[in-house]
Parts: C-alpha cells; structure tokens; sequence
C-alpha cells in the first residue's frame, strides 16, 4: 500500500509550483478569513471553524461532524489510489476560473460578515487550482471524495425551522402508530405526548426535544450514503435514488426509536422509557444504515464493473481466455 501511495504522490506533477499556490490560498483565508470580530475573536477563517464545531459540540448541533471529513477524504484516497494514479494528469487552464469564483464568494461573505460563503469560496478556489496544475480528468476522477469537503461548512444553525418540522413528523408518525397497532392511549401536544396513568399504566410525560427530530442522524446518514453510494455504484441514477432516500431512512429510524421509547415507557415507567432514550441513540443510525444497505442491495448493479478500466465481467469472459 505504501508503495502505491508514492506512484500517486511521484504521479502528481508540479508539485512545487502547487505548493506555493495552495500556501498562499490558505494564508489569505488564514490572515483575512474571518470578519465576525465581535462573535469571534480571530481573523483565520479555520480558526472561526474550530470555534463554531467547538460551539456547536457543546449545543448539542452536528457542526463538529466537519472534523472527521478530512479523515474520511483520506482514508478515500487510500481506497481508491490505483485509480487516482491512473488518471493522465496535466495543466488545464481553464479550471483557473474557479478561482476568482472562489474568491468573489469569500468577498461576499467577509462583507456581510457570512465566513460560511468564506468557505465554500475557499473549496471551490482551491478545486480550481487542483485542475489547473493536475487538469480536467483529475478534477472529474477526485470530484466525489472532494465533494465531501462542503460537509465541512456549518449550516445546523439554519436548520432550527427544519428541526422543529421534524420533530412534529416524528411525533405525529411515532404516535400514531402506537394507538392504532399497539393500542396506546397517547395525547399529542405539538411535540409533547402525554399518557395518564390508569390501573394498567404508570403514565408518562416525553417532549420530543430538538436533540431527537432526527437532525442529527440525518445529517449522519446522509453523508454516510452519498459516501457508500459513490462508492458501489457507477450508474448515476442508482447515486441519486438512494441518495434522495436517506432522509426518510433517517426519520424512520428515529420514528422507531420513540415507539420503543414509548412502550417502554408504558410498560416500565417514564424512568425506563427516558434510559432508552438516552442510552439507546445509536439504534437509529443502526437502523437507518441497514436501511441503506438493504436499499443498496436490491439496487445492486447487473455486472460488476472495473471502476479503473469501464470494463464489466461480461466483457472480460466474452474475451475468452488469455495468453502470457
């Protein structure tokens, strides 16, 4: 493995050139990054990062997740580094006009005072300089793990209006399901589900919090499935679909969680319930994973297919056999 990490390195051409560039890309983000002074006390747009996923850790937000894409962009480069060898690399000029798209973008934000356009600007200006110096073939063969990088950008503090919908859908949809399969006799309060004690029943009182709309395991999921998507399949449409269905997969996964919750609740008091609340969350990203896999596996592709070459196993048996 080692060995094929230095063909893709030695592979790389201009290396000190695009050194040089992306050094000076950073410290322009690094030195005039940042223009929320009296929010954040730097002036590196990575050090306002690392406040706001610091921030949002502590509020309970998924902003931190954009600490682990850089380890996964990594270990992708490990996975597919034959592939990334393999692609012709040379100077495309043309690429170069992402960079003052890039930099158009970060202007905008420094004076609105928005570093989150800041660093969308600073990803789509340093794809350019990649595809200038590597070319156009290498920005199409590293456009997928490279896209993971926008993950990076802290968006949860937008989504307070999406959150609040969702926990309402868990709630009705978790519900729901209890009184008409199980039986239950629940009142709903927007997010709040009450259940009075009675000769069979302790009684309960759960406010669906913002903590459990399923957010934060969408955004999990979701990550993970464009990751696992692009990974397996190479057809586009079969990308898209299981895409586009890992949000629902997410609230399902949370709608289960709170029946169990319930019925737990029912049977052995708000204490029990409130455990498996608190102690059981990694269910949900359980069940909405297998829920991707399930999905992957009935859209399985036909033949399996030499990412490298374009070649299917059809082609290469219809080949016949081979001669040394």
């Amino acid at each position: 493995m080692l060995q094929e990490l230095r063909s893709l390195w030695d592979s790389l051409p201009h290396k000190a050139a695009f050194g040089l560039v992306v050094a000076a890309w950073f410290a322009l983000f690094h030195f005039l990054g940042n223009s929320t002074l009296g929010y954040i006390q730097t002036d590196s747009m990575f050090g306002w990062l690392q406040a706001v996923y610091e921030g949002g850790a502590q509020q309970g937000r998924d902003d931190e997740l954009g600490l682990m894409i850089p380890w996964l962009v990594g270990a992708i480069i490990v996975m597919r580094r034959s592939e990334l060898t393999a692609i012709a690399k040379e100077p495309w000029a043309p690429a170069l006009a992402l960079v003052p798209v890039g930099l158009l973008l970060h202007l905008s934000g420094y004076v609105v005072q928005q570093t989150r356009l800041g660093v969308v600007g600073f990803l789509v200006g340093l794809f350019g300089i990649m595809g200038m110096y590597w070319g156009r073939a290498w920005m199409r063969g590293f456009a997928f793990p490279y896209l993971l990088f926008f993950f990076c950008v802290p968006i949860s503090v937008f989504l307070d209006t999406l959150t609040h919908g969702l926990r309402l859908l868990s709630t009705l949809l978790s519900t729901t399901f209890c009184e008409w399969i199980l039986n239950m006799n629940l009142q709903r309060a927007g997010t709040m589900v009450f259940q009075k004690a009675s000769a069979t029943a302790q009684g309960f009182r759960f406010d669906v919090a913002p903590a459990c709309s399923g957010i934060r395991s969408a955004t999990v999921v979701l990550l993970l499935t464009v990751t696992f998507a692009f990974l397996n399949f190479r057809t586009p449409w079969r990308r898209i679909f299981l895409i586009l269905l890992s949000p629902a997969f997410a609230v399902l996964a949370n709608v289960i969680r709170l029946i169990v919750v319930f019925a737990v609740a029912e049977a052995a008091g708000q204490a029990a319930g409130e455990a498996v609340e608190t102690k059981f969350g990694f269910a949900t990203f359980l069940i909405a994973l297998g829920c991707v896999f399930l999905v992957a596996r009935w859209l399985q592709e036909p033949d399996s297919v030499n990412v490298s070459s374009g070649t299917t196993a059809a082609e290469v048996a219809s080949s016949g056999p081979t001669t040394s």
